[in-house]
């Protein structure tokens, strides 16, 4: 099984690749919001749950004619939900491959995890699709799509912070322990578990 994982150095390109690709696209992402000429930033706009808030924003980009240019600026989102999910199981995979002598049991678990990692940025495509439903009718969005959009924001910040913390933690934490194979238990066993020595024989003779 471990020789069709592939080696460290592979991951640590593939991870390369997709960080590149995570920067590429907010770089991308930001320069195509800026042409919105949108009220408030990216972030509050993505986190406000107030619906008639959300409807003042958008009257105001429609009056100004860059109503579309939010709609590209969801799409092109895409392209660093990709790289983010991308860097965030890659990294994992990494952190698994580096504890792999040194502490089996927590790389055999981050390994299992690697793939649930993306969960968190891929709420992001959750986030963008509720966005292009308000789009659609940007002076009648309801209050219980703004609220959604709201909430699923948060939980994908919340959640890929959670899963930055928590991987590079655990990872720094199960280096720190070690805990891995029989040769190091070995070197841990406590010294009244050791084989008794000859003179526990001589001990019993005397009484």
């Amino acid at each position: 099984m471990s020789g069709t994982r592939p080696s460290t150095p592979v991951l640590l390109t593939l991870l390369a690749a997709a960080v590149t690709v995570a920067v590429l696209g907010q770089v991308w992402l930001q320069a195509t919001f800026a042409t919105v000429r949108h009220p408030v930033p990216l972030g509050v706009a993505n986190t406000t749950a107030d619906p008639a808030t959300v409807r003042g924003w958008y009257r105001a980009l429609i009056d100004q004619g860059t109503l579309d240019r939010m709609v590209a600026t969801e799409l092109v989102d895409l392209m660093w939900i990709v790289g983010v999910s991308g860097s965030v199981v890659l990294l994992t995979l990494v952190a698994a491959r580096l504890l792999e002598h040194r502490n089996p049991p927590a790389a055999h678990l981050l390994r299992r995890l690697a793939p649930w990692t993306a969960l968190a940025p891929g709420l992001d495509v959750i986030e963008n699709a509720i966005s292009l439903a308000m789009l659609a009718r940007p002076l009648d969005v309801p209050a219980s799509v703004a609220i959604g959009h709201a909430v699923v924001s948060w939980l994908k910040l919340v959640g890929m912070a959670g899963v930055g913390v928590g991987v590079l933690g655990y990872s720094l934490w199960s280096a720190r322990s070690g805990g891995g194979g029989g040769r190091a238990r070995r070197h841990r066993l406590p010294p009244r578990v050791a084989p008794a020595g000859p003179d526990r024989g001589v001990a019993r003779s005397d009484r």
